[in-house]
């Protein structure tokens, strides 16, 4: 089952973690890997390279998305700046100026709307507004990017309650039906997000304030959204209307509400959600671009829309690598990379290590996180739950252990993973969104993820 390609993955996989652990991003040791894994899958210098490029366009396409919808944010972002609209729109979130406040409201927030539109179109609606906002009012932009990933992705998709895309998942990979699923992960799902919530504010109530705050966030007042610099008042908003700034906001506000409203009364998720958000941003921008710049509109148009893009793809640049290198991995990676069938490495790997552990609830339950947080190492979360649901099958009939619990402990925890641990994953979203580095939002992130592993592990314990 074991071929020298599988021996090169895992060495790389250990490259990279070491690098982590040192804190520093393993980009180099990853693209190196695309070719080391190539070589030894192929045996031919030509196909390794076109391997490491078919996985680099892989990882392009799962996330161009996310670039493109994150790059018309900015460039509406940058238009509210200078127009002095976002003022305007903004204003009720002025009145926040406790840290705790923040944390608990705006991560509530999102956490509906992760219910009901997924975490990024939900982070790039709620984050792009809230996080300078508050940072004007005072407001560090760290807590709030840790409660975004913490209450989006962590609670809110881990359960998936309303569009069901997880939990469907799990339900195709193990034939259990999607109502059982969903009963049995509520409590999990509830219990786990609760403690890591509360950990990941304590973290930031015990530490944040120890810390010397950065300049650049102490501008946060000077500072436009997702990190861009607020030009001086005099200069952006000269000739400014204060009755076009609220045209300007009207037209936006309603505009996103009846986007919302609109994938709720038509039921739009996940990818079509994110569509539907990107292109109604892209009108709004064409449209307030002629309100505010009248006869430059041409050619402030170009300018908004090449910063936006610009700064979008500056930030994902390395996560694409990075995630190139994963998709080695998975199923999708082993077909549309190697061009071969097969499930991937990381299926055979949790194959391997069933066959050489004793099969208690322990080591069963210990083997299905292990497998999860292997399998989204691309950062998604979201790839690992068909490998995860099979093995949780595959496991349960060998020990004679309920399948439910496994496969829902999967779901939590692979979910998780992608949405607190892994750098390149949702938490560089939403370093793009507040504008602050990965590594710093991660100091507390990780902690809120441990406490929900833990606590999900448990409960899971108790149910076998």
């Amino acid at each position: 089952m074991f071929s020298i390609a599988h021996w090169v993955f895992l060495f790389f996989i250990l490259i990279i973690i070491f690098a982590l652990f040192f804190r520093k991003l393993p980009l180099l040791p990853a693209t190196i890997g695309l070719f080391g894994v190539g070589i030894a899958q192929s045996g031919n210098g030509i196909e390794a390279v076109q391997i490491s490029f078919r996985a680099i366009i892989l990882a392009t396409d799962n996330l161009l998305g996310v670039i493109v919808l994150i790059g018309l944010i900015v460039a509406l972002t940058k238009l509210l700046q200078e127009s002095g609209a976002d003022q305007i729109l903004v204003s009720p979130l002025m009145r926040i100026k406790s840290i705790s406040v923040a944390y608990w409201s705006i991560g509530l927030v999102m956490w509906v709307l992760t219910l009901l539109i997924w975490p990024t179109p939900a982070l790039t609606l709620l984050g792009a507004a809230v996080i300078p906002a508050l940072g004007r009012a005072g407001i560090h932009p760290i807590p709030l990017a840790v409660s975004l990933a913490v209450f989006g992705k962590g609670i809110g998709l881990s359960g998936d309650f309303v569009i069901q895309g997880a939990p469907s998942l799990i339900s195709k990979a193990t034939g259990i039906p999607i109502a059982v699923i969903l009963s049995a992960s509520f409590p999990v799902v509830m219990l786990s997000g609760g403690c890591g919530a509360l950990i990941g504010y304590i973290a930031l109530k015990l530490f944040l304030n120890k810390e010397e705050m950065p300049k650049k966030l102490m501008d946060a007042g000077q500072k436009g959204n997702l990190g861009m610099e607020r030009e001086d008042k005099k200069v952006t908003q000269q000739g400014s209307s204060p009755k076009r700034n609220q045209w300007i906001a009207g037209i936006i506000g309603l505009s996103y509400l009846g986007t919302v409203i609109t994938i709720l009364m038509y039921k739009i998720r996940g990818d079509e959600a994110s569509g539907l958000i990107g292109g109604v941003t892209l009108l709004i921008l064409c449209l307030c671009t002629v309100l505010t710049e009248k006869k430059r509109a041409f050619a402030q148009f170009i300018v908004y829309v090449k910063e936006g893009m610009r700064y979008a793809m500056g930030v994902f640049a390395p996560i694409v690598m990075m995630s190139s290198f994963f998709f080695l991995g998975t199923m999708a990676g082993y077909e549309q990379v190697f061009l071969l069938d097969g499930p991937g490495y990381f299926y055979d790997y949790s194959i391997l290590l069933s066959e050489i552990l004793p099969l208690t609830k322990w080591t069963v339950s210990a083997l299905i996180v292990f497998i999860a947080i292997l399998g989204s190492l691309d950062g998604s979360g979201f790839s690992c739950l068909p490998l995860v649901g099979g093995i949780a099958v595959a496991l349960s009939q060998v020990s004679q252990l309920p399948a439910v619990p496994l496969a829902v402990l999967g779901q939590v925890v692979g979910i998780w993973t992608g949405a607190a641990l892994i750098p390149w994953g949702f938490v560089a979203v939403t370093s793009a969104v507040a504008g602050v580095e990965v590594h710093s939002i991660m100091k507390y992130t990780i902690p809120a993820y441990l406490a929900a592993v833990i606590c999900a592990f448990g409960w899971t314990l108790l149910q076998l």
